[in-house]
């Protein structure tokens, strides 16, 4: 998505452009005044006592910026003053989700939206003097000209890439995302280059960006955010894989950080019942609502395993909570970020748009998962409701503490401080090139098998890497994974490598293991629902006392 220069558009005309945007900024700035107002203040004043003190605020804020204009040592930047300092400064008071958007943040945010992103549908590989071509997506400009995983990129708009260091290619690659590119190419290990003229486009940028059979009857799914193509993306897969019998999914929501509510909850109708509760909303101008599953489930006896991680954050917690909750799903990792409040973009002029905490939610059980937030204006208002015990359906205890619990704990990868160093640097990626060029073939049955291994240690000895007997042994799992992942990246493309490195991660052979929790899940849902019986809690804690922590 191309950045364009705000200064310099409204700069065009300075005099002109300042007035525009002070006074965009004080109906701004009244939007702000009027949501900032205290709770009561709607049923304790009038509206001329409100109207009052809008207007009090704003001649302070008049005069605030007359003395800066007049006095400040420098020339005042209006779009600088008000929409980086003024603006911004008196979102960030209130909490951490609200934020002002200017036009081509709004832009990106509804393109996302729409399931959609502008650019030239490729995945790259960026290091100081090298590019390389990693995916190239179908129907896109970089897949209808033919581009795929290993080719190398020599020249962008006439800048020779060898001779550019990581920031000068950033910053071309970004310019150049904006409008029509002229690429200098090599494939498929020829010596010649081909020249590319190619012009961006909205190419599709799915919510579901991992997808496969674990085994044959084992499906996985990693969803990356939740958008209004979410559930029919899960929906389509699902059918996609039909005739495979599948005997449980695996659904991924690590690394989620949200999205759209009704999506949300759409794709928790998937596998949930008809009519049963996802959330419910309570603000202080918007009307309470329940959110209940409005469709025949897709998939209601197909066992389910949800992953997280601490950076799972809102929609993505609406989901997992919901199928927690209700016993659908066995939840499988670490606890999530804990945001329960739900934010709404209230658009403004010249494009710009305000994303506003607006709400709270809450969960089928009234628990709210938000974490606590001292030193915000959402401190005093996300008290947890004066209940001390929360339950799933079936009587399983929930944790109240923020966040969704796992079922079952489960880390990700234990790295040292010298594997973290590997992983952070460009060892793998650098390797799994030089290995590719100097080998035939890469069969799809390859391993990293001692041979391997032997040269990837003379490959850090080479560029000076001290390889610990110690470390090098704790990290084996681990380096075998990200060498073959780097490799079919390179040879396959990206699908192929998240592939392999999804089958090596802990925290999904974590949620293989759990099928078998998942399954008793469904089958005491079906006896209860059968038999109109609540389990007895005592029993059910008991239970839930010997699971596994990993």
């Amino acid at each position: 998505m191309p950045v364009r220069n705000t200064r310099n558009r409204l700069g065009r005309e300075p005099r002109k452009a300042a007035v525009t945007i002070v006074q965009q900024f004080f109906l701004q700035a009244v939007v702000l005044l009027w949501i900032m107002l205290p709770p009561g203040a709607y049923s304790q004043s009038s509206g001329e006592d409100r109207d009052e003190a809008i207007r009090r605020s704003l001649a302070k804020i008049t005069q605030a910026y007359r003395l800066l204009e007049k006095h400040l040592a420098d020339p005042l930047q209006p779009e600088q003053a008000l929409y980086e300092g003024a603006i911004r400064g008196a979102l960030s008071s209130l909490d951490p989700f609200s934020v002002f958007l200017d036009a081509d943040q709004f832009q990106m945010l509804q393109q996302q939206q729409r399931g959609v992103q502008q650019g030239f549908g490729a995945i790259l590989n960026v290091q100081a003097g090298r590019v390389m071509v990693l995916h190239s997506l179908p129907g896109s400009p970089f897949g209808r000209a033919g581009l795929s995983p290993g080719d190398r990129i020599v020249e962008i708009n006439d800048h020779r890439v060898d001779r550019m260091d990581l920031r000068e290619l950033v910053e071309v690659l970004q310019e150049a995302k904006s409008k029509r590119v002229e690429l200098s190419v090599v494939q498929g290990g020829k010596l010649v280059s081909r020249d590319f003229s190619l012009d961006p486009a909205e190419v599709p940028s799915p919510t579901v960006d991992k997808k496969f059979l674990l085994e044959p009857s084992l499906g996985y799914v990693h969803v990356a955010r939740v958008e209004e193509s979410t559930p029919g993306e899960l929906r389509s897969i699902l059918q996609e894989w039909a005739a495979s019998n599948l005997r449980g999914l695996i659904l991924d929501l690590r690394d989620n950080p949200g999205g759209a509510l009704e999506p949300a909850v759409a794709t928790a109708g998937l596998f949930l019942r008809q009519g049963q509760a996802v959330i419910s909303l309570r603000g202080r101008v918007i009307p309470e609502r329940k959110y209940v599953t409005e469709s025949v489930p897709f998939r209601p006896e197909l066992p389910l395993v949800v992953i997280l991680n601490g950076r799972t954050a809102s929609a993505a917690e609406i989901i997992a909570a919901a199928l927690q909750e209700h016993d659908r799903a066995w939840v499988v990792g670490e606890v999530s970020f804990g945001k329960g409040v739900v934010e709404s973009v209230l658009p403004l002029s010249e494009g710009t748009a305000l994303v506003l905490t607006t709400a709270r939610y809450f969960t089928s059980s009234s628990r709210s998962i938000q974490r606590p937030l001292p030193g915000t204006a959402l401190a005093g208002i996300l008290q947890q409701e004066q209940m001390e015990e929360f339950y799933t359906d079936n009587g399983r205890p929930l944790p109240a503490e923020g966040g969704v619990h796992p079922d079952t704990q489960a880390g990700s990868w234990q790295l040292g401080p010298w594997a973290e160093f590997l992983e952070e640097s460009t060892a793998f990626m650098n390797f799994a090139q030089a290995y590719r060029d100097g080998i035939i073939h890469v069969s799809e049955d390859f391993e990293v098998d001692e041979s391997v291994l032997g040269e990837f240690k003379n490959f850090l000895d080479g560029a000076g890497v001290r390889v610990p007997p110690s470390s090098w042994e704790r990290s084996l799992p681990f380096v075998k994974v990200r060498i073959k992942t780097e490799l079919f990246n390179l040879v396959y493309g990206i699908p192929r490598g998240n592939e392999v490195d999804v089958r090596g991660d802990p925290q999904v052979q974590s949620a293989i293991g759990a099928l078998e929790q998942a399954q008793q899940l469904l089958r005491a849902a079906n006896a209860a629902r059968d038999s109109n019986h609540v389990p007895d809690r005592d029993h059910v804690e008991a239970g839930l006392r010997s699971r596994a922590v990993l």
